[in-house]
């Protein structure tokens, strides 16, 4: 019984490494902070990406504009990325729907990474919306019109920049500039201290 839970306890651990989103706090440093709430994060680092996503995904609507003019949605990302973190930046996520998972297709990556639905993406960030979201690449067959992202299916589809769209920011690398250990996000330690308490047990048990 001691064993089993050593080996449970490990896999969580090793789980932990492989944990793909670490929390920011306001002043850009490492956190155990949480997705909401007074202690909410600022933002998550992605270790897949190598990029910092910004926790609140209600930050404003815009139209699409490749210039980034005043009331697009490549400005509201800017802005809101440089007021919470005073970093600046920041943009939309890259996406389409022919492109992988990966750099080229930010949307998809983290759809996936999050488990695929809009519960599990609303568990990771704040403020999500059941709605479409800005990407940030343009599609290629139409110039007047960018790809888009409707967090509550994870379907990308074209849509023209005349309209205006739920926003999210991004942007490259870490935050983090110093003490930047990785901090697992909140759910990924609190299956750790299940593991623990489970060996505390087992060793009861035993004794």
């Amino acid at each position: 019984m001691k064993r089993i839970a050593a080996v449970a306890v490990l896999g969580l651990m090793a789980s932990s490494a492989q944990a793909s989103f670490f929390g920011r706090d306001a002043s850009n440093q490492a956190a155990d902070c949480s997705v909401s709430g007074a202690g909410k994060c600022v933002s998550f680092y992605n270790n897949t990406l190598d990029i910092t996503i910004l926790n609140n995904w209600n930050i404003g609507r815009g139209r699409w504009e490749e210039s980034g003019a005043g009331g697009s949605a490549q400005r509201a990302a800017a802005t809101a990325g440089f007021l919470a973190t005073g970093i600046a930046g920041w943009y939309l996520p890259t996406g389409d729907n022919t492109s992988p998972a990966g750099g080229s297709n930010q949307f998809i990556s983290i759809w996936e990474e999050v488990g695929q639905s809009f519960a599990k993406l609303s568990a990771q960030f704040d403020g999500v919306q059941g709605e479409d979201y800005w990407s940030r690449t343009v599609y290629a067959t139409n110039t007047t019109a960018a790809w888009k992202f409707d967090a509550g299916d994870g379907i990308l589809n074209p849509f023209v920049h005349t309209l205006e769209l739920y926003t999210v920011a991004v942007r490259a690398g870490d935050v983090c500039t110093e003490n930047c250990n990785s901090v697992p996000v909140p759910a990924t330690l609190a299956l750790l201290g299940l593991g623990l308490a489970g060996i505390a047990a087992a060793r009861r048990k035993q004794a």
